[in-house]
C-alpha cells in the first residue's frame, strides 16, 4: 500500500515538471523576444532556401527543425502547430531564419475582402 502512495506521488511530480517544462521552453527558445523585424501572417508560406540546407549544423535544435519542417512550403500555423509550440515562439525563429537568409517567405494576394470573393466565386459558377 505504502508503494502505490509513493508511486502515485512520483507521478504527480513528474507531471507538474511537464508542466513547468512547457512554460519555460519556448521563452528560452526566444531568449525572450516577442517582435519581428518582418510581418509574417498566420497563412504566410515559409521555405528553406539552399543556404538553410548548408548551415543547418550551425542552427540550434528549434531552428533546424524548422528548417527541416520548411523543405516544401508550409504555413506559419502549421509550423507552430507540428512543433507544438505557440505561434508568436514561431513566428520569432521564423524571423531569425528570414534574417539570415535561411528561409523565404510566401505571402498570399490579399483579397479587398471576403465579401468581394464571394462575389467572384458566385461570378464564376453562374458563367459555369
Amino acid at each position: 500500500m505504502i508503494e502505490e502512495a509513493e508511486v502515485g506521488i512520483d507521478d504527480l511530480d513528474a507531471e507538474v515538471d511537464d508542466l513547468t517544462g512547457r512554460l519555460i521552453r519556448p521563452y528560452a527558445m526566444t531568449g525572450g523576444r516577442t517582435n519581428v523585424t518582418s510581418e509574417i501572417g498566420l497563412e504566410t508560406q515559409i521555405q528553406a532556401t539552399t543556404r538553410a540546407m548548408q548551415q543547418v549544423n550551425a542552427y540550434r535544435w528549434e531552428t533546424a527543425k524548422v528548417v527541416e519542417l520548411v523543405q516544401a512550403p508550409m504555413a506559419l500555423i502549421e509550423i507552430a502547430a507540428r512543433m507544438e509550440i505557440p505561434i508568436g515562439v514561431a513566428r520569432v525563429l521564423v524571423a531569425d531564419l528570414v534574417d539570415d537568409g535561411a528561409v523565404m517567405l510566401h505571402s498570399p494576394i490579399k483579397t479587398q475582402n471576403f465579401a468581394s470573393l464571394l462575389e467572384s466565386v458566385l461570378d464564376g459558377v453562374r458563367n459555369l
